[in-house]
Parts: structure tokens; C-alpha cells; sequence
């Protein structure tokens, strides 16, 4: 079959029922290039993404996968050769995606649903996305804390140990209370994944030893408040654990810090960081 536009498809699998413009419909797809490659796929996560069914004068002429999804019914199953800018749209192309190639996407409507069925069906699923992340957490989280473990032992170093994995140091006494949450501190910090790469610090001279000097960057304590999600959740919990003038060794879970999301060339996704740390202040309001 053949779009306005030109865009050809075959039906693998028909549908039967049409879907009235405005309605949410959930889709399935997976595009692959000329060697086969798979680019984009929706299927392991168990998850279709939603799109809005649009009205023939938005796709009008639009030769994207809009125009080929106006014309399928629920349950329809269907296979198309796309040009890659219509299916990554402003986005850069990966890695050996070149500009005028085609896509053979594979598209299936799972269902079809109006505004009130969809807000339902949403919540559930943000609740389901909720309870994969917290299992997916939980086994990290597990292999995390034999990692840092390990590291501990083989270099004969006795840390503390909270109940969300945190492991710390106190390496130098301060004086008067811990920080509480919502107070404001001054700290200085350096940091390094665990038997890996040092990535950053609030002093000149570590910096400067390590390579990692910035030219115009001020250096010194920064200043932030503690246990309102300002800093990662490792520090909010670390900081509550030290008064003013003391200095830790900080042993954090991936969970605790950025877990799955690269941040950096030196912080890989699920990177357990170790941060040694001095609070300077607690600043009195």
C-alpha cells in the first residue's frame, strides 16, 4: 500500500477496527538498516509507546511515520522502508547511520484507547516502570555493595555502614552536631571511581596533581543545602553524618550517586564513586 506521500508499506497482519482521530494509540516498532542492524526497538521493555492518532490534514504530505500510522487499525501489523531523518527527526544519526538511507520499520498498534481510558492505563504503567527500576536497583544495589566490600577488605580498610549501602570513614573528628537536613554547608570534596579515574575537585593543588585543573574555575568549598536533592542522595546522607570540621571517606553506590546514566567519560553508567570530604561549615542562618 502507498501513502500521499509516496511512503510504501506492506500489511503483515490486519486489524479491524478503525481509530477515530485524538485517540491514543500504543505502538510497538523496531527499525533496522540494510544490514539488518536493529536502531530502535520498543519490544524488551514490554512497553508501547504512545502516539495520538492525528487527523488527515496534520499528515498530509508529511512522509513520516504519522502518515503510515493514520492509516492502520488496531491490532494492525506492518513493515516500511522510512528515511532515517523522519525516523530520528531532529536528533543526531547514530554511528553509521548515513544521511538519505532507509529504515525498514517494523510498526504493530497494540491498542487503542480515548483521553480517559489512556490517563488509567498511564498510571499503571508509570507504577510498573516504578517497580522494573526498583528491582533493577535492588540487584545493582547488591552487586554495588560486594564491589565496595571487596575493595574494603583487600586494603585493610574498616569503614561504617549504613542501611542504603553507604560506606564511610570518619578520618578526622570535627566538633558539635551533625549536620541536620535543610542546613546549609561549606565542603570541600575530591573524587574517583572505585579502581578507576579521578574525576574532580573542589581544591586547586588535588586538581592540579591529578589533571584536572580548569583554567578561570574558582576554587575552594562550595556551598549547598543537604537533604533537600540538591547533591546526589550519597552525599545528603554522608553530610548528616559529619559535624563541622570533620573529613570522611565516602564509599557510594551507583544508586547513591548516578546510577545507570554515563556522566561523564570517567563516571560510567552504574559507577560506584569514592569521595573523600571536608565539611568546612555549617553555615548559621
Amino acid at each position: 500500500m502507498t501513502t500521499a506521500s509516496g511512503l510504501t508499506y506492506n500489511v503483515l497482519e490486519a486489524g479491524s477496527d478503525e481509530i477515530p482521530a485524538g485517540d491514543m494509540i500504543l505502538v510497538s516498532f523496531v527499525a533496522k538498516d540494510a544490514n539488518d542492524s536493529v536502531w530502535m526497538d520498543s519490544r524488551p521493555d514490554g512497553m508501547p509507546r504512545p502516539a495520538r492518532k492525528v487527523d488527515s490534514i496534520s499528515v498530509l504530505n508529511q512522509g513520516g511515520l504519522e502518515e503510515v500510522l493514520f492509516h492502520m487499525k488496531k491490532g494492525d501489523s506492518i513493515s516500511c522502508q522510512v528515511p532515517v531523518e523522519k525516523v530520528f527527526g531532529n536528533r543526531p544519526l547514530p554511528a553509521g547511520v548515513e544521511k538519505g538511507s532507509l529504515l525498514t520499520v517494523g510498526l504493530k498498534i497494540e491498542d487503542a484507547m480515548n483521553e480517559e481510558q489512556f490517563g488509567v492505563y498511564r498510571q499503571e504503567m508509570m507504577a510498573k516502570q516504578r517497580e522494573m527500576e526498583a528491582k533493577k536497583g535492588e540487584g545493582q544495589l547488591a552487586i554495588d555493595i560486594e564491589l565496595i566490600d571487596t575493595y574494603l577488605t583487600e586494603n585493610n580498610i574498616e569503614a561504617q555502614k549504613t542501611e542504603s549501602g553507604l560506606r564511610y570513614v570518619i578520618t578526622q573528628e570535627g566538633q558539635g552536631e551533625n549536620v541536620q537536613s535543610g542546613q546549609k554547608i561549606k565542603a570541600n570534596y575530591s573524587g574517583h571511581v572505585l579502581n578507576g579515574a579521578f574525576f574532580d575537585s573542589s581544591v586547586e593543588e588535588v586538581a592540579r596533581e591529578n589533571g584536572k585543573y580548569q583554567e578561570g574555575r574558582t576554587y575552594g568549598p562550595f556551598e549547598t543545602a543537604i537533604g533537600q536533592g540538591q547533591v546526589i542522595r550519597g552525599w545528603d546522607e554522608a553530610f548528616q553524618l559529619m559535624n563541622q570540621g570533620s573529613k570522611a571517606t565516602l564509599y557510594i553506590p551507583s544508586g547513591l550517586a548516578y546510577g545507570p546514566r554515563a556522566r561523564s567519560e570517567e563516571i560510567p553508567a552504574n559507577a560506584i564513586l569514592i569521595f573523600d570530604v571536608e565539611l568546612v561549615e555549617i553555615i548559621k542562618e
